[in-house]
């Protein structure tokens, strides 16, 4: 293993081919977007929203909740940090905050923006096996309104009866005036497709994408999606974070949202030394750019996409990614060759560099 060489290392990794796949997603019609204050905003579909190109995620720090009631909750410190991140990121303008009310975030939110409600574009997903009107008369009364609203379609063939009957209320909410905006969100590119055929008025789609995972940039899909004017939002940009396990120059400290996220994690070793070297030298001509802000550089140089969503746990996270959006969207040919060599990476690992509980997404995009 010390002495792979890297046409070895790649050749014996799976050798995915990238260029393909680069120049279909060149092909796609981009989204129109403005610079405005060191942000980029592009449009949501057709509607008039204009949605910051680095969102804030709905997930919060494992590190600081604690069981309540419904779902869990962070603790007082923990949600002190999370608010101070959530005011930050509008500091920097960031405008669409994502919010899951099984992680208690209805309230604070509503708390951070009271006096300022202008600033955020409120994104909310039903997490309760409530009725979805009821959700959204809870949500819109108290956020004033739901700027952005979507139901989580699971794995399938296409949609099912009972989601026709959500999205009839979503529709109804939207021509209520309780809801801006009204999307799904999914993994599956099949229920995309029907979605795109089945749901009326469909505003915007929330998929997995990340360098890793676009594999042929859901070949159907985002043409599909495009030229029916649907807004496209990026999730798991870094794999909740399983990126970070890639990257051997990593900040001191970084961790993924699980610790048992992270590469052959069944048998318990660390990467190869082929591999950390291989990695090491690339990510060495990055100057001072980690292998986590050039892989959302990756996908925000994505023109199709209107905005991309990752979590973020410390105040660093938020700066970095802001960061990484200031630099020019072009990858270096450097850079791009250090996201080729963690895709061989993860490729030649199997789904085995991510948990357990997320390893469906390397099988749905693997199949």
């Amino acid at each position: 293993m010390s002495c792979l060489s890297r046409r070895r290392f790649l050749a014996a990794s799976g050798g995915l081919a990238v260029a393909p796949l680069l120049s279909r997603a060149a092909s796609i019609a981009p989204v129109r977007e403005i610079h405005r204050g060191g942000m980029i905003y592009r449009q949501l579909g057709r509607t008039d929203l204009l949605v910051s190109l680095l969102s804030f995620g709905s997930h919060t720090d494992p590190g600081y909740k604690i069981s309540a009631p419904h779902g869990q909750v962070l603790n007082e410190e923990g949600q002190a940090r999370r608010d101070r991140q959530v005011a930050r990121a509008l500091d920097l303008g960031v405008n669409m905050i994502d919010v899951y009310e099984n992680n208690g975030q209805w309230e604070p939110v509503a708390r951070l923006l009271e006096g300022q409600r202008s600033r955020a574009l409120v994104s909310v997903c039903r997490q309760f096996n409530m009725f979805v009107g009821e959700n959204i008369d809870q949500a819109a009364k108290l956020f004033g309104h739901v700027d952005m609203y979507r139901i989580y379609l699971g794995a399938g063939e296409r949609v099912r009866d009972k989601d026709l009957e959500d999205w009839d209320m979503l529709r109804k909410g939207k021509q209520a005036g309780k809801l801006r905006a009204i999307g799904i969100s999914t993994h599956s590119e099949a229920i995309m497709m029907s979605a795109l055929d089945e749901f009326e008025d469909l505003d915007y789609v929330m998929f997995p994408y990340n360098f890793i995972h676009a594999r042929t940039d859901y070949t159907d899909f985002l043409p599909a999606a495009r030229a029916k004017g649907v807004g496209l939002i990026a999730i798991k940009p870094l794999s909740a974070g399983s990126i970070v396990n890639l990257d051997p120059l990593a900040r001191p400290g970084a961790k993924p949202e699980s610790s048992q996220m992270r590469l052959y994690r069944d048998e318990h070793r660390p990467l190869p030394p082929a591999v950390v070297s291989e990695l090491t030298k690339s990510l060495h001509r990055l100057a001072d750019e980690t292998l986590c802000q050039a892989a959302l550089r990756f996908v925000y140089s994505r023109p199709f996409l209107t905005s991309v969503m990752p979590g973020m746990f410390e105040d660093y996270m938020i700066e970095e990614n802001y960061q990484a959006l200031q630099r020019s969207l072009k990858l270096s040919r450097e850079e791009q060759a250090a996201l080729d060599a963690a895709r061989q990476v993860a490729w030649a690992a199997g789904p085995r560099w991510l948990p357990r509980h997320y390893q469906w997404l390397d099988r749905e995009f693997r199949a």
